[in-house]
Protein backbone atom coordinates (compact mmCIF):
# COMPACT_ATOMS: atom_id res chain seq x y z
CA UNK A 1 0.00 0.00 0.00
CA UNK A 2 1.25 3.41 -0.74
CA UNK A 3 1.11 5.52 1.62
CA UNK A 4 2.35 9.18 2.77
CA UNK A 5 6.33 8.95 3.15
CA UNK A 6 6.94 6.33 0.37
CA UNK A 7 9.69 7.07 -0.99
CA UNK A 8 9.91 5.63 -5.12
CA UNK A 9 12.62 5.20 -8.00
CA UNK A 10 11.65 7.00 -11.15
CA UNK A 11 12.88 5.20 -14.59
CA UNK A 12 14.75 7.25 -16.45
CA UNK A 13 16.58 6.87 -20.63
CA UNK A 14 19.64 5.68 -20.51
CA UNK A 15 19.44 3.36 -17.23
CA UNK A 16 19.36 6.27 -15.43
CA UNK A 17 17.10 6.52 -12.20
CA UNK A 18 15.45 9.55 -10.22
CA UNK A 19 13.93 9.75 -6.48
CA UNK A 20 10.94 10.96 -5.14
CA UNK A 21 9.12 10.91 -2.00
CA UNK A 22 4.96 10.83 -1.66
CA UNK A 23 4.59 14.26 1.35
CA UNK A 24 1.25 14.89 1.48
CA UNK A 25 -2.05 13.61 0.17
CA UNK A 26 -3.97 16.88 -1.07
CA UNK A 27 -7.50 17.03 -2.36
CA UNK A 28 -5.77 18.36 -5.55
CA UNK A 29 -3.74 15.19 -5.65
CA UNK A 30 -0.77 13.83 -4.38
CA UNK A 31 1.78 16.05 -3.78
CA UNK A 32 5.39 14.58 -4.12
CA UNK A 33 8.95 16.09 -4.21
CA UNK A 34 11.30 14.74 -6.12
CA UNK A 35 15.15 14.74 -4.91
CA UNK A 36 18.41 16.01 -7.29
CA UNK A 37 19.97 12.90 -7.20
CA UNK A 38 20.18 10.78 -10.83
CA UNK A 39 22.13 7.78 -11.08
CA UNK A 40 22.40 4.69 -12.63
CA UNK A 41 22.54 2.50 -9.13
CA UNK A 42 20.12 3.04 -6.55
CA UNK A 43 21.90 4.85 -3.41
CA UNK A 44 21.70 4.65 -0.03
CA UNK A 45 17.68 5.65 1.37
CA UNK A 46 19.44 7.70 3.11
CA UNK A 47 21.15 9.69 0.80
CA UNK A 48 18.29 10.31 -1.13
CA UNK A 49 16.47 12.03 1.65
CA UNK A 50 19.28 13.97 2.39
CA UNK A 51 19.61 15.44 -1.43
CA UNK A 52 18.24 18.69 -2.29
CA UNK A 53 15.53 19.30 -4.16
CA UNK A 54 14.87 19.40 -7.98
CA UNK A 55 12.30 21.48 -8.26
CA UNK A 56 9.50 22.80 -5.55
CA UNK A 57 6.94 19.63 -4.79
CA UNK A 58 4.46 19.15 -7.69
CA UNK A 59 1.27 17.64 -7.81
CA UNK A 60 0.80 14.20 -9.72
CA UNK A 61 -0.37 10.90 -10.67
CA UNK A 62 1.51 9.06 -9.04
CA UNK A 63 -1.03 6.37 -7.84
CA UNK A 64 -1.13 6.13 -12.07
CA UNK A 65 2.36 5.82 -11.80
CA UNK A 66 3.45 2.60 -9.39
CA UNK A 67 0.32 0.97 -11.18
CA UNK A 68 1.60 1.02 -14.30
CA UNK A 69 5.69 0.52 -13.35
CA UNK A 70 6.19 3.70 -14.24
CA UNK A 71 7.85 4.34 -10.84
CA UNK A 72 8.33 2.08 -8.17
CA UNK A 73 8.05 1.99 -4.48
CA UNK A 74 11.85 1.79 -3.01
CA UNK A 75 11.29 2.77 0.97
CA UNK A 76 9.43 4.77 3.15
CA UNK A 77 10.80 7.43 6.01
CA UNK A 78 7.82 9.43 7.55
CA UNK A 79 6.75 12.89 6.75
CA UNK A 80 7.48 15.06 10.40
CA UNK A 81 6.78 18.29 8.96
CA UNK A 82 4.54 19.71 5.79
CA UNK A 83 4.93 22.63 4.91
CA UNK A 84 2.43 23.56 2.30
CA UNK A 85 4.27 25.04 -1.10
CA UNK A 86 1.32 27.00 -2.25
CA UNK A 87 1.15 27.07 -5.95
CA UNK A 88 -0.14 29.77 -8.68
CA UNK A 89 -2.76 29.45 -10.72
CA UNK A 90 -4.23 32.17 -13.92
CA UNK A 91 -7.17 33.00 -16.09
CA UNK A 92 -5.73 33.75 -19.55
CA UNK A 93 -7.46 35.71 -22.57
CA UNK A 94 -7.27 32.74 -24.90
CA UNK A 95 -7.04 34.84 -28.11
CA UNK A 96 -3.52 36.35 -26.61
CA UNK A 97 -2.92 33.61 -24.08
CA UNK A 98 -1.97 36.50 -21.81
CA UNK A 99 -2.95 36.29 -18.03
CA UNK A 100 -5.81 38.58 -16.86
CA UNK A 101 -5.42 37.32 -13.05
CA UNK A 102 -3.24 35.46 -11.27
CA UNK A 103 -4.37 33.29 -8.09
CA UNK A 104 -2.45 31.44 -5.14
CA UNK A 105 -3.95 28.04 -3.66
CA UNK A 106 -2.83 27.70 -0.28
CA UNK A 107 -4.45 24.25 0.20
CA UNK A 108 -7.47 25.50 1.42
CA UNK A 109 -8.93 28.44 -0.69
CA UNK A 110 -8.10 30.21 -3.58
CA UNK A 111 -6.56 33.96 -2.98
CA UNK A 112 -7.20 36.25 -6.18
CA UNK A 113 -3.45 37.97 -6.20
CA UNK A 114 -4.30 40.59 -9.40
CA UNK A 115 -3.54 40.78 -12.91
CA UNK A 116 0.50 41.23 -12.12
CA UNK A 117 2.10 38.02 -10.28
CA UNK A 118 3.95 39.70 -7.21
CA UNK A 119 7.67 38.10 -6.76
CA UNK A 120 6.73 36.65 -3.80
CA UNK A 121 4.73 33.63 -5.78
CA UNK A 122 6.95 33.77 -9.07
CA UNK A 123 9.38 30.56 -6.99
CA UNK A 124 6.10 28.93 -7.22
CA UNK A 125 4.62 25.91 -8.97
CA UNK A 126 1.92 26.26 -11.11
CA UNK A 127 -1.82 24.43 -10.12
CA UNK A 128 -2.34 21.50 -12.11
CA UNK A 129 -1.56 17.61 -11.62
CA UNK A 130 1.61 16.83 -13.64
CA UNK A 131 1.42 13.62 -16.01
CA UNK A 132 3.86 11.20 -14.55
CA UNK A 133 5.66 11.11 -18.22
CA UNK A 134 5.82 15.22 -17.84
CA UNK A 135 7.76 14.57 -14.91
CA UNK A 136 10.05 12.28 -16.30
CA UNK A 137 10.23 14.39 -19.24
CA UNK A 138 11.08 17.78 -16.87
CA UNK A 139 13.91 15.63 -14.85
CA UNK A 140 15.85 14.61 -18.14
CA UNK A 141 15.87 18.39 -19.70
CA UNK A 142 15.09 21.11 -17.32
CA UNK A 143 11.63 22.14 -19.76
CA UNK A 144 9.09 23.14 -18.48
CA UNK A 145 6.44 22.35 -20.73
CA UNK A 146 3.20 24.20 -19.80
CA UNK A 147 1.92 27.54 -20.11
CA UNK A 148 3.18 30.17 -18.57
CA UNK A 149 6.97 29.18 -17.50
CA UNK A 150 8.17 32.46 -19.01
CA UNK A 151 6.26 34.68 -16.00
CA UNK A 152 7.25 32.45 -13.40
CA UNK A 153 10.95 31.92 -12.31
CA UNK A 154 10.77 28.20 -12.26
CA UNK A 155 13.99 26.64 -10.71
CA UNK A 156 16.37 25.58 -13.65
CA UNK A 157 19.14 22.76 -13.01
CA UNK A 158 21.66 20.60 -15.66
CA UNK A 159 20.69 17.02 -15.67
CA UNK A 160 23.39 14.99 -14.98
CA UNK A 161 24.55 12.08 -16.95
CA UNK A 162 25.85 9.91 -13.84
Amino acid sequence: MIKVGTIFEIQLSGYRKAFGQYIHKDRMGPIIKVFNLITKERPDQNIILNSALLFPPIITGLFAALKAGLWVPIGFDEVKQFDYPGFVSTLYDQKTGEANIWFYWDGNKSIRLGTELQDEFKNKEYLMVWDPNDVVHRIETGEYPFPYKDLILFNKFSPRNE
